[in-house]
């Protein structure tokens, strides 16, 4: 195969862009041992700076390089070169220009790619800023670099050992046993791209990874401060630097995170922003380690204490984004998730497992060795204290992250469980319920201490002041949650005390930023940030409690909805409805129709089905509101089986009308119709359908139509088609009628979707100079053989979640700015 000399293929971007990969590696491992030199070096402060020098140049090499690969994997994409895989599997000549970027990482190789570029940049910066930890953090991060590097090094360590895979494998290597990988012309047989994944068609999907991904990355810079502190025996310049990054990395992170919902609420059809998939567990858990190691920093910076759990929790912050990447990427739980990578991601298991094992090493060998040193405080804290709660939150966090990642984790150590009792273990069949169950109490544990604890102090607090400040603040919360849970007919007891925890922090936080802190912006992080939560944890709840089907199935029709269990199925069948064409349906207050669905964009194979919802007067008939929904729906050509669905919602300040459909009639199956002749002769003749009827009102040879295009010598004439229902006057039809040299007839049809209703032409009969008639050919499908099942939600005050979640980052970025001004790391 290689002595064949294959025709078109243009090599040299992948070529380059493999350069670049070689030396972005090189390059980090070269800045990696400079920088260990460095520090090592200390002692000598000549020979220590010569090396400094050059880890940092090597540091630039390597991310000067990374920027190349990216741009030479976006050449390829934008330019659809096909000889190579990774264009050819992610992308295709139909693709809309706005998610060309989606194409770049929807592979594991550019996802990869991304996460690097986000260090590279991320090492720049601590480059300029890290000042005497610089040597060890760099060291850290190059080491990190060089471990992500490898995962697209794509290199054979003999036949049966890969070290990473390369985004510019050349399709014709990928696939060697295909009969046109050994044919020189073969690139004209590769006419298109398999394409992008419909479900990633969404702008969300545009900016949501690469957000998520700067979390992730952000995650790398506490890790390397603390490892730094450990290393050099530094237990206090490491605090303010940290403390940046953290509040960085839990603003990014969760905004990610919640962009992943807001994505999942707009593109998936499990029903909802949230529905405890692993793949989203995966990335909430290290959020909860960072938010709680984040605390106790804050705690060790004022009082010396719970050194250890933050240095345990800031650690395994970034060991869980490993170990979530092993999670998503193998393969191990295509199964159990809507959107984990899967097929060749199994390769990755062993390479993954051995990049955590080091830095776990690495983590574990450096704590035992300061073990001694770390700074301990031996008296116990008070009760009242600022520490002392915060350290119980920490821990609970701690907790909540070990419970989701146990049970996530179940496809993982299931097989060894088995082995070591002989008995099969599965994830929970609810998996809603079961942890819904078990993280609604730290919802209301945190959501309770998150506003306490603004009102306390360090070493201890006046606690009849505290309970003054606190019990005013309780009753106004509880006098709103009251009014709340009375309106919503919230009555489950535990969601009460959500409700009233999430009330209590909105109520607690407002006060005191305003009579304490007495607005002074630089000081209101915590206090924003922590309203932030109790908003999100209220709008949590109104959206998820009252959540209803307004699609009651009351005709007893049952349908295969390919739920796993016979609870499910029997619950889906009830929420979900069939809706023909044209038969209004009755939606909570509104009554629903779907009126057909469009034609299959040339750049889009979504099938966009079109439900008019109308809400009327009961007495007087009169429609008081009208909208229409679009959801679409299409046969993923991605590998999965079955429809896949994209929801179409109607937002409102205090609910949402969320639909999406579940199955739709196979026209190329049940379309049986056929054109039926009619013919008409003057003006008010009729032609009955099986709905309605219309009225022939004459010709016109005046076309202004788009779907005619005239030529020289055209003679062209239209019918004037009125079609009525039985709510009168639809639409006015134009069928054209075209001959063409005399010779040639050309039709051009019209149609009226809503009414399922086809015409044409037949033929022009000219009788005499002033008798003529003419065949207009008519084809209406059945009703009942164009059908949806479609299932409506209605989220009550969701929007009260996505301005929590804003309140919430903008409270760790105010934070941030005041943590950077700070000129000292102790109080």
């Amino acid at each position: 195969m290689d002595n064949i000399q294959y025709i078109g293929e243009r090599l040299w971007p992948g070529q380059l862009g493999h350069f670049f990969v070689i030396v972005s590696f090189v390059a980090a491992l070269f800045s990696a041992f400079s920088y260990f030199r460095s520090a090592g070096s200390e002692h000598d402060a000549t020979v220590s700076s010569k090396w400094l020098l050059m880890g940092r140049w090597g540091f630039v090499t390597h991310s000067f390089s990374v920027v190349a690969i990216f741009v030479a994997l976006f050449y390829i994409i934008t330019r659809h070169l096909f000889e190579y895989h990774y264009a050819w599997e992610h992308s295709s000549l139909d693709m809309p220009s706005e998610y060309l970027l989606s194409c770049f990482w929807e592979g594991q190789q550019g996802s990869f790619m991304l996460w690097t570029f986000w260090h590279a940049i991320l090492g720049l910066i601590v480059m300029r800023t890290a000042r005497g930890l610089e040597s060890r953090t760099m060291a850290v991060i190059s080491v990190v670099q060089v471990c992500l590097t490898t995962m697209i090094l794509g290199l054979y360590l003999g036949e049966h050992i890969k070290v990473g895979s390369t985004p510019f494998m050349l399709l014709r290597h990928a696939m060697p046993e295909a009969p046109f990988s050994r044919m020189p012309n073969y690139l004209e047989m590769i006419t298109d791209g398999n394409g992008l994944n419909i479900l990633l068609q969404n702008y969300w999907m545009v900016i949501h990874p690469p957000i998520l991904f700067l979390g992730f990355a952000l995650t790398l810079i506490p890790f390397a401060y603390c490892i730094a502190a450990l290393w050099k025996g530094d237990m206090q310049s490491f605090i303010k630097p940290t403390i940046v990054w953290s509040l960085a990395g839990g603003a990014i992170l969760g905004l990610g995170i919640m962009m992943g919902g807001a994505w999942a609420y707009e593109s998936l059809n499990f029903g909802g922003y949230w529905a405890w998939d692993p793949v989203e567990n995966a990335s909430l858990v290290p959020w909860l380690t960072l938010v709680g190691g984040l605390h106790t920093l804050l705690v060790y910076k004022s009082t010396k204490r719970a050194f250890t759990i933050t240095f345990v929790l800031l650690l395994l912050t970034h060991l869980l984004i490993w170990y979530s990447t092993f999670l998503t990427r193998t393969g191990i739980l295509g199964k159990t998730s809507v959107h984990a990578f899967t097929g060749d991601g199994t390769a990755l298991t062993y390479h993954l497992l051995i990049v955590i094992g080091l830095l776990l090493l690495l983590s574990i060998a450096l704590m035992a060795y300061r073990w001694k040193a770390m700074p301990r405080i031996r008296t116990e804290e008070e009760i009242l204290s600022r520490e002392f709660w915060m350290f119980i939150g920490s821990v609970i966090l701690f907790l909540a992250s070990i419970e989701i990642a146990i049970t996530t984790s179940i496809p993982v150590w299931a097989p060894l469980a088995k082995w070591i009792t002989g008995k099969d273990l599965a994830p929970p069949t609810d998996p809603m319920s079961h942890y819904n169950n078990i993280q609604v109490w730290v919802a209301i544990i945190i959501g309770l201490l998150s506003a306490t604890i603004l009102y306390m102090k360090y070493k201890n607090s006046d606690g009849n002041v505290l309970a003054k400040r606190l019990g005013g603040t309780g009753a106004v919360a509880l006098v709103m949650a009251a009014l709340i849970a009375w309106g919503q007919e919230i009555t489950t007891w535990q969601y009460v005390l959500m409700l009233f925890a999430a009330c209590y922090g909105i109520v607690s936080t407002i006060w005191y930023g305003a009579a304490i802190q007495k607005g002074r912006f630089s000081k209101l992080g915590a206090s924003v940030s922590h309203l932030g939560f109790a908003t999100v944890l209220l709008g949590i709840l109104l959206s998820s409690y009252n959540k209803h089907a307004i699609s009651l199935n009351t005709t007893g029709m049952s349908f295969d909805l390919k739920k796993n269990t016979q609870s499910e199925t029997i619950k889906e069948n009830m929420e979900n409805v069939i809706m023909f064409r044209g038969v209004p349906v009755a939606m909570g207050p509104y009554f629903a129709t779907y009126i057909g669905d469009s034609e299959v964009h040339s750049k889009d194979r979504r099938i966009y089905y079109r439900v008019v919802f109308e809400k009327k007067d009961t007495v007087t008939k009169k429609v008081s509101e009208r909208f229409t929904l679009y959801p679409d729906a299409f046969i993923n050509p991605k590998g999965q089986q079955g429809l896949s669905a994209n929801p179409s919602t109607k937002h409102y300040w205090d609910r949402d009308v969320f639909t999406y459909i579940n199955s739709a009639t196979d026209k190329s199956k049940s379309d049986t119709s056929s054109y039926r002749s009619h013919t008409v002769q003057k003006p008010g003749d009729s032609i009955y359908l099986s709905n309605g009827f219309m009225i022939f009102r004459g010709f016109s040879n005046q076309i202004n139509d788009k779907r005619y295009q005239p030529a020289e010598g055209d003679l062209a004439v239209k019918a004037q088609l009125d079609v009525y229902d039985l709510a009168g006057l639809k639409q006015t039809l134009n069928p054209i009628y075209i001959l063409r040299d005399k010779q040639y007839i050309m039709q051009v049809d019209d149609t009226l979707e809503a009414m399922g209703l086809y015409t044409r032409f037949g033929a022009l009969n000219v009788h005499s100079k002033d008798s003529a008639s003419v065949d207009i050919q008519v084809r209406q499908t059945n009703p009942m053989d164009d059908f949806i099942v479609l299932k409506a939600l209605v989220f009550p005050y969701i929007n009260v979640l996505w301005l929590g979640v804003v309140v919430m980052v903008f409270g760790f970025l105010i934070s941030m700015t005041a943590a950077i001004r700070a000129k000292q790391v102790t109080s």
